[in-house]
């Protein structure tokens, strides 16, 4: 019965009762190239935010397609990013972390940590004394970390500037 540890690992990060749940739909406006938009339901509580996908993979070893959004909103003056990384569950994503970054990258290798969930590598702007982006040339000088999935908090965490 090979399929047991994947219902285990799913009901792990899955808990249909507390999650909060997240949906990925395509809109467009008035004959305009459609876009990404992430929903949230949370109680009473919804909101959507447009963005893009950026990762479609399966991030915890379940064979399930799990995805990264970017949200359009939330980017300042700083030029980070809003990340979200989504898990899929049964007929929701649920949220599993994320912040403002540079950029992530999915790593391939096997994790650092020996789990099932892939290690993700994030990127945070290099800034001078003042806060700006660093630049050399015309490309913005970035620093990468490693973001690993937390067992405890059901998250992915790690470093960041």
């Amino acid at each position: 019965m090979g399929w047991l540890p994947l219902v285990a690992m799913a009901t792990d990060v899955c808990n249909q009762e507390t999650d909060a749940r997240y949906f990925l739909s395509k809109w467009s406006e008035r004959g305009e190239e459609p876009e990404d938009m992430l929903s949230r339901i949370d109680g009473k509580e919804f909101s959507t935010e447009p963005g893009h996908v950026v990762y479609i993979g399966d991030l915890n070893g379940d064979g399930i397609e799990d995805f990264i959004f970017n949200s359009r909103v939330g980017i300042g003056s700083s030029m980070d990013s809003t990340f979200a990384f989504l898990i899929q569950c049964r007929g929701y994503l649920n949220y599993a972390g994320g912040s403002y970054f540079a950029g992530v990258k999915v790593l391939d290798s096997p994790p650092k940590n020996g789990d099932d969930f892939k290690d993700i590598k994030i990127y945070s702007y290099i800034r001078d004394k003042r806060g700006q982006i660093r630049y050399k040339g015309e490309e913005a000088m970035t620093r990468p970390h490693l973001w690993q999935f937390n067992p405890q908090t059901q998250r992915y965490e790690g470093q960041s500037e």
